[in-house]
């Protein structure tokens, strides 16, 4: 499958975290990276592959090849039987928990997952996804664009980085966490406000770095609760049948330090016995 996309900071991130999947054995079977592409000009001519400036100024659209002919957009996978829901959803969790060995943090969007001929599903679409050895300081609002506040499966820790870069804040008081609080809401029928209330006034008084640099170290959660926040909207029903639903309640609503680190176990538990 190829796709014809104007050239973009997500797009080159897509590229770029695609490159690392790749190098990961039967890399596969979990996920679903761009395999090639092309550069091309505003006349759509191709352009050599370099890192030059010259040439990196003349790439106006790209060219990317997938190596499945499949739907990217339709989303589809087969949760028609309770069994196949079952591997698919601890599929996914144990796909973002290889990423997470890679230091990668999977960014769900609208269509997060893929699968073909009734196999197990493949993560795709990595715009959004975080490698964190490539994020710095002076490249966060790159990395956090003010797109992923329109997403509603990001987790409460992105969110808020997300709002700090772009919105910097000397000293946080209750009317800047309570506008943060407000626009997480929005949208976000699942979530008990008043959980949330109480672990962001922990940042009253500290500034928007200090906030942020507190946040990076439960990044490899962010993923997590996102799945899990993504399966309650979704298939609520499905996830009572396995005893998963309170559990993915009880993640996504607990504090950032004391969200389960045992989850992934819980879930294999829950689902296989």
């Amino acid at each position: 499958m190829t796709l014809f996309l104007e050239n973009s900071f997500p797009l080159n991130n897509y590229i770029s975290i695609s490159k690392k999947i790749k190098q990961i054995p039967m890399y596969f079977l979990y996920f679903l990276p761009i395999d090639t592409f092309k550069n091309l000009d505003k006349h759509y001519k191709v352009l050599p592959l370099t890192n030059s400036n010259l040439i990196q100024r003349e790439i106006k659209y790209k060219l990317v090849y997938f190596d499945k002919n499949i739907d990217l957009y339709s989303n589809n996978i087969y949760y028609s039987l309770p069994s196949t829901f079952a591997k698919s959803l601890y599929h996914l969790f144990y796909s973002c928990s290889i990423l997470h060995t890679h230091n990668i943090s999977f960014t769900l969007i609208q269509h997060p997952f893929v699968s073909y001929d009734e196999n197990l599903p493949q993560l795709t679409d990595f715009s959004y996804s975080f490698y964190f050895p490539f994020i710095q300081t002076h490249n966060l609002k790159l990395y956090f664009s003010p797109l992923l506040l329109q997403n509603p499966y990001i987790s409460f820790d992105v969110f808020v980085i997300t709002y700090l870069i772009h919105n910097p804040i000397e000293c946080l008081c209750q009317q800047d966490t309570d506008q943060i609080l407000d626009l997480f809401m929005k949208g976000r029928e699942k979530i008990e406000i008043n959980t949330f209330k109480n672990i962001i006034y922990y940042f009253h008084n500290y500034t928007s770095e200090q906030v942020i640099q507190y946040l990076f170290q439960f990044k490899y959660s962010w993923t997590y609760y996102s799945l899990c926040y993504f399966f309650i909207v979704h298939f609520p029903d499905l996830l009572n049948h396995f005893s998963l639903y309170d559990l993915f309640y009880t993640y996504i609503h607990s504090s950032f330090k004391d969200r389960h680190t045992e989850l992934l176990k819980d879930i294999r538990t829950n689902v296989f016995g």
